[in-house]
């Protein structure tokens, strides 16, 4: 006698459900981080907050998972995004305000994730390992976006144009310095501009 095989069951209802409930948790988990810091936020207290089990925040994704998908949240709106996905590409020099403004924005929106991502890196291993792969990653993706854009592209360059884009600098600009967001996004596209028109090796 054989055993029938056990019929799949996908349901689109229940996959919709759980992506909002991977959404949920991935917020909850961004603003505790932002509050209480890395360190200061359990998944227990993540599970609370967002009125879940603990296996269902497990099952989402370990606590630097969590942190990450919840900085790439914050930053592109999308959890699963890579750090600059949901940011268009330049189409050229002229384009570049537009795509410098897109790109403040989710620096912007990000800051206070990034902020717990620093410090958590610095004492956490795993931490640290997943920020060298999304400075890694990025710097791979302005290479790409350059090229795209047929402009000349190096790692020094892309290195340049993530310095002036970065958390650090904006967060340097605006909240030590008390430069307006937009002057910030002015100088960034200027800044970038002048890289462009060097011999980079």
């Amino acid at each position: 006698m054989t055993i029938p095989e056990r019929r799949r069951y996908d349901s689109p209802v229940r996959e919709a459900r759980a992506r909002q409930t991977r959404a949920h948790v991935i917020a909850t988990a961004g603003r505790l981080f932002a509050e209480r810091g890395y360190a200061g936020t359990s998944m227990r207290q993540i599970a609370a907050a967002a009125g879940v089990s603990l296996e269902t925040v497990t099952q989402t994704g370990r606590k630097p998972q969590l942190l990450l998908a919840a900085f790439r949240d914050g930053f592109a709106g999308d959890p699963d995004a890579v750090n600059l996905d949901a940011l268009a590409g330049p189409a050229g020099p002229a384009d570049l305000p537009s795509v410098v403004a897109r790109v403040a924005s989710g620096v912007r929106g990000s800051l206070p994730i990034w902020r717990a991502f620093t410090t958590a890196a610095a004492a956490d291993p795993a931490v640290a390992a997943v920020r060298a792969e999304l400075a890694v990653a990025r710097r791979t993706e302005i290479v790409e976006r350059l090229e795209a854009a047929g402009l000349a592209a190096s790692d020094r360059l892309a290195d340049a144009i993530g310095l002036i884009t970065s958390h650090e600098a904006y967060d340097h600009l605006t909240t030590v310095c008390g430069w307006a967001h937009e002057e910030y996004v002015a100088w960034a596209a200027a800044a970038i501009g002048a890289q462009l028109t060097l011999d980079w090796p």
